[in-house]
């Protein structure tokens, strides 16, 4: 009886760890203008896209003929939300006053709401674990060329918004060190071998290897970014041009995600 007991109650444990895991797929930050209701339910559609594209994968969910109409009543989807006073620690100036602030404003959606607005659109929610992506990035920008690496003394702010974007799409990733990639210069990103990419792949304990170059265009103006995944079945190439970095990696972390997501 007390092994029963205590079996039912790691189950119950696990599951709890589980769910709150799953939670953070229904979740969806954006920034607003003050923490009040003119500024936070005309938001609330942007944070059901986000949310949308994470729970799916599918960063085109919008181009879906049936989302307009399930965006607009998204308001009756959101279970909570929280704000996160973005100048929390800074003084409140005479002049400003909370209602020009930015804040961070989290949506958690319904559960069983989204998953009904997801089958409406034909879309399967992705739980469990997301594959890790291995990134390897050619950087050509206005004063050098290089590989971006984790320890590398360039890129740090190019690394961090690679991290949004992973978290935007909970898609974990990985950059492989300086030591790593010996011998892999920016001219030979697109000759590296099918053995040195599954080798790297496999001392970054990665699932899947993301190949990219991003460069800046004067004449656009803005980085054109060329993506590929060449350890899986998913080979086509995708690009954007003329965009910020931080469009740049969302549309590499998206791409990824949309081409390694299950089909059914």
């Amino acid at each position: 009886m007390k092994k029963a007991l205590l079996t039912l109650l790691a189950w119950f444990a696990f599951s709890a760890v589980a769910n709150a895991d799953d939670d953070v797929l229904y979740r969806s930050s954006l920034i607003v203008t003050g923490d009040r209701e003119e500024t936070r339910v005309p938001a609330i559609p942007q944070g059901f896209e986000l949310a949308a594209q994470k729970l799916t994968g599918n960063p085109d969910i919008a181009q879906n003929p049936a989302f307009a109409s399930l965006a607009v009543g998204s308001r009756g989807m959101v279970w909570s939300y929280t704000y996160h006073d973005r100048m929390f620690g800074i003084p409140i100036h005479d002049e400003q006053g909370t209602r020009d602030r930015p804040f961070d404003l989290t949506f958690q959606f319904d559960r069983k709401r989204m998953n009904d607005a997801m089958a409406a659109m034909g879309e399967l929610p992705w739980l469990g674990a997301r594959p890790k992506l291995a990134v390897v990035i050619e950087v050509t920008d206005l004063a050098r060329s290089y590989v971006l690496a984790a320890d590398g003394p360039h890129g740090s702010d190019l690394r961090s918004s690679f991290e949004d974007a992973s978290a935007r799409f909970a898609m974990p990733i990985v950059f492989a060190r300086e030591t790593d990639l010996a011998g892999i210069t920016p001219e030979k990103i697109d000759t590296m071998s099918l053995e040195v990419l599954t080798g790297l792949k496999s001392k970054l304990r990665a699932d899947a290897i993301l190949v990219g170059h991003l460069d800046w265009e004067t004449r656009e103006p803005g980085w054109h970014a060329i993506w590929r995944l060449p350890l899986s079945a998913h080979s086509p190439i995708w690009e954007t041009a003329g965009v910020n970095f931080d469009a740049a990696f969302r549309h590499a972390v998206g791409g990824a995600a949309k081409r390694l997501r299950p089909k059914e």
